[in-house]
């Protein structure tokens, strides 16, 4: 391609770029300020034509005082990102500063991605073509790897897998493509890149695997409660001016509520592990999106809207939305529970608060063998903590022992001289093996107690087989 008719197009689209985007640039750069302390822009050396060095520019996405510690490579979900950070990676905005790189002559429109002086070594033998090149921000490369944050194995290390997988790949391609591009190529790689750089900010296959199911229930469920409160409140399908409101709404409300419960993370978490939190950010979302689907349908569409149809109908879309929620969390832990092969420990879990609670959820949710049976508390009267019985007190664990065949006890509390006596003895007669976590590392630096010697009799030791810590009584 002739190098002049290259440089206009470069020159060209950086100026119409810079001004139509320095709105764009003036809200991010706003938003990158306020989001973390530091500068805007992180400039960085990069390898450029021939091998010359130049500081390419982008918007911050790590905080300004983190230099050049971690990986040379970004991955999915780095920890090294800001909040904002994210949200510039998965949306390429970080990248509108090269514009002025463009406009300096140090970067093209179309061409290889400058690697930083870190990766100076792989440009050997056959690669050392690539330099050949003015740098770019759009090519073939930029749209095959337009995820790449996503490609590495999470265990690898991801340097290494840049070296030895992803760059001979970019390499290949690049010389591959840049040997015989032409202007009118180049134009298309523009297109396809932008395209590519807005429809991949999102992994819809995967949005759709694992959110679409779910999304499919909200929107029926937004549906069905239209209906049902429409029907409700005129007992029977409206007529007259509420019929136009109600074939209005049909579209309006999921138009609007579904992406105000999407935007309050009530598709983040998995099914299987849908917890009280989540139906909080249910409930929220939703009282948010049928305020604002109602507000919208009274300001632009039916000033007639009865208004007792948003009450109605937002309780009848949230307990339906959450329904299926609970029911499907339900039906994935039961068929885990038959999937489970082998014998079940039968524990009882000694202490009833908040760390006998999360105690409870650890075994129960955690490992496939251990089996709940209740709490024993000397003072809770309360006949269920999470779920699980209260079967007694230190008085009732002949009782217990009788019914529920217990075979280990897990204590919350490191028991006093006294009631360790009492109970290593009662262990030792029933064949009951007891665990006190406050006396097992790491738990035991970081209990309260943790400057006192564990109790006599119950002594840190090995398993036999597997060399992990565990309490014996007896």
């Amino acid at each position: 391609m002739d190098w002049y008719i290259k440089r206009s197009i470069d020159l060209l689209l950086a100026v119409v770029g810079l001004v139509l985007a320095a709105p764009l640039m003036g809200l991010i750069a706003i938003a990158v300020r306020l989001d973390s302390p530091g500068r805007v822009i992180f400039s960085q050396e990069r390898l450029g034509q021939h091998g010359r060095v130049f500081r390419m520019h982008k918007f911050r996405k790590f905080p300004d005082t983190w230099g050049d510690r971690g990986a040379g490579v970004t991955v999915s979900g780095d920890a090294r990102m800001t909040r904002l950070g994210h949200f510039l990676e998965r949306s390429k905005f970080d990248e509108l500063p090269q514009l002025w790189n463009i406009l300096k002559g140090e970067m093209s429109f179309v061409g290889p991605r400058p690697e930083t002086l870190r990766f100076r070594d792989l440009f050997q033998g056959e690669f050392r073509r690539v330099h050949d090149f003015l740098p770019g921000i759009f090519g073939p490369n930029q749209v095959a790897f337009r995820n790449e944050a996503l490609m590495y194995p999470p265990d690898r290390d991801p340097e290494t897998f840049y070296r030895e997988a992803l760059f001979p790949q970019k390499a290949r391609q690049d010389i591959a493509y840049f040997s015989r591009s032409t202007a009118f190529s180049d134009l298309l790689w523009i297109v396809r890149g932008t395209w590519h750089s807005v429809v991949g900010a999102v992994d819809w296959r995967r949005q759709a695997r694992l959110r679409g199911p779910i999304f499919l229930v909200d929107l029926l469920a937004v549906q069905l409660a239209w209906i049902a409160a429409n029907v409700m409140r005129f007992d029977g399908l409206p007529s007259g001016i509420h019929w136009e409101v109600w074939l209005t709404g049909l579209w309006l409300m999921p138009l609007v509520i579904l992406p105000v419960i999407a935007i309050g993370g009530s598709y983040q978490g998995a099914v299987r592990h849908y917890a009280v939190g989540d139906l909080l950010r249910l409930v929220r979302s939703s009282i948010a999106g049928w305020t604002l689907a109602f507000l919208v349908l009274l300001a632009f569409f039916e000033r007639n809207a009865a208004l007792g149809l948003l009450p109605a109908g937002l309780l009848l879309a949230v307990a339906m939305s959450a329904g299926v929620r609970v029911l499907q969390r339900e039906r994935v832990r039961s068929a885990q529970r038959r999937s489970r092969r082998g014998g079940r420990a039968r524990l009882a879990i000694y202490g009833a608060g908040h760390r006998g609670a999360a105690l409870a959820a650890l075994l129960e949710h955690g490992f496939p063998r251990a089996q709940v049976v209740g709490f024993l508390d000397d003072h809770v009267s309360a006949q269920r903590v999470s779920g699980h019985r209260v079967l007694g007190a230190e008085r009732d664990l002949d009782t217990v022992q009788a019914v529920h065949e217990i075979s280990e006890i897990w204590m919350t509390f490191d028991p006093d001289k006294r009631k360790n006596e009492r109970l290593r003895n009662w262990a030792v007669k029933h064949g009951v093996k007891i665990v006190v976590l406050p006396v097992l590392e790491p738990f035991f630096s970081l209990t309260e107690r943790r400057r006192v010697a564990p109790a006599p009799g119950f002594q840190l030791k090995p398993a036999p087989s597997s060399g992990r810590l565990e309490t014996g009584a007896g």
